[in-house]
Formats: C-alpha cells, structure tokens, sequence
C-alpha cells in the first residue's frame, strides 16, 4: 500500500497557474470597477437617473391645464402615480428608458424622471394653451433618461396584454400613431357632453380616454409586481363601470402641478 511522502503543506499539481489565474480574477474586478462597468454599478446608475428629482409646472392661480405642462398623473383612490417601470436585466443593459417600457402605479410620489410626462399636443407642437375637455393630446416621458416616450395602448390581444389582469396593456413608446392619442374626459357622466370642450381644472377627478379603444386608464390595485423600486400595481386600459353605469374609482384620476413657488 502506498503511503503519502509529502505533508499537508506541499503544493501539487498546476498550483502555479491556479494562483496565476486567481489574481487575474482579482485584477479584472478592480479594473471593472474603476470604469464603473460591473453590472451592479450599471444598474445602480439607471436607478438614480431614473429617480433624478425633477420639476413640475408651476401651479397658476387660474389652475388651468396647459400644453406644455410637466405633471404627475395621480391614481385617486390608492395615492399611487403613473411610473415607467424598468426590470432589473433592462436596468443592466440601458441608461435610459427604451421603447416598448411597462407602466405601473408607484407609491413614490417625488416627481422624477420615471413618472414626470408633459402634455404635448397631437401634431408634436407644444403650444402654451388651455387643455380642454375632449381634446386630443399625447403625454411624453422626458428627455434623457425618460427617452421622450409617448402613453401608448392597444386591444388586448393572447401575446400582448398586461401580465396578470389579461386586459389591454399599457406601455410606453416611439410611436406617432393613433395609439398613443389621449383626451380627458369630466368623471360625471350626467356633466360629460356639457362640459367637452371647457378648460381641464388643476386637481380634478378626471378620466383619461384612450382615443383608439374608448377605453379609460385604470390602476389595479389587485394586482401588483415587484420591481427595483419595491411592489407596484399593475396599469392598463379598461373602463369600469357600476350599476348607473358611472366610471368606478380603478378610473379616476387627478393631475398634478407644482407648488406656487
């Protein structure tokens, strides 16, 4: 029987290259991390761009809605806002939001990047007048990290619908179609015809109609995900209805400015 002619301490086989091997690891990681190119620090930037504070219109004393307006679109009945929602392989691979990106109801209520839109009229001009009742618009991301992406839905369809409630999905995306083409309509349906074509006031219980389906924005707050900003409530495009045939609360929002300075 053989017996072991060397201690505990002897080095065997390719020790050398293994040792070689184990710097180089090491060396690697070190450079990675001095550009900045380790994937936790590229989705940690995505993060804080996507969260950049930025500022919203100014709320006027006339509390008129204006083309050009930056806002938050408020959910009435949870106190969420309308967020882009990136996942976390997105966040490794981009700096910014790319088009198609999901949507989602976030309890972050700060304005940034991420759930700041502006009001821009149909034809791309962003002209400094009244929004009314009735009127078509388009709300847009911001430029830079928002990648300037426009609120776009569609008919629910067996590959493109939202994740768990099966209904018409809402994204965000390069698109100039009538997909992306929006109009607010006054919550109570009795005022509704009276009250097309008059100023949207500032904090209003509103509906926001997507023009293509007739279909109303609505938060679901049965159903959420987990993102890299913790749980958040699924969005998409379907309208509710009780029993007098008025909007539910999954409908309702409001429109948020800035505080008079």
């Amino acid at each position: 029987m053989a017996t072991r002619t060397y201690n505990p301490a002897v080095r065997v086989g390719n020790w050398m290259e293994d040792v070689q091997l184990e710097e180089d690891i090491i060396k690697d990681f070190q450079q990675k991390k001095e550009a900045g190119e380790l994937l936790i620090q590229k989705s940690q930037d995505v993060k804080t761009n996507l969260l950049k504070p930025e500022k919203l219109s100014e709320l006027r004393e006339d509390r008129l809605l204006l083309f050009g307006d930056k806002i938050n679109l408020k959910h009435q009945a949870t106190g969420t806002i309308l967020s882009a929602k990136i996942s976390e392989l997105q966040s490794l691979t981009t700096s910014q939001l790319n088009s198609p990106c999901d949507i989602s109801a976030s309890l972050m209520t700060r304005p940034c990047s991420r759930n700041v839109f502006q009001i821009c009229s149909v034809d791309g001009d962003v002209p400094m007048k009244p929004l009314s009742y009735g009127q078509k618009f388009t709300l847009k991301t911001l430029a830079g990290p928002g990648g300037e992406l426009c609120l776009w839905s569609d008919r629910a369809t067996f590959t493109k619908c939202a994740a768990k409630s099966r209904l018409p999905v809402v994204q965000l995306q390069e698109d100039s179609g009538w997909n992306v083409v929006w109009q607010i309509l006054c919550k109570n349906p009795l005022l509704r015809m009276e009250m097309e074509g008059k100023p949207v006031v500032v904090g209003e219980p509103i509906l926001l109609n997507h023009c293509k389906t007739n279909e109303n924005l609505a938060c679901m707050s049965q159903h959420q995900h987990r993102t890299p900003y913790g749980k958040e409530m699924e969005v998409c495009c379907k309208t509710f209805l009780d029993s007098h045939k008025a909007e539910m609360e999954q409908n309702i929002w409001t429109i948020v400015l800035g505080e008079k300075q």
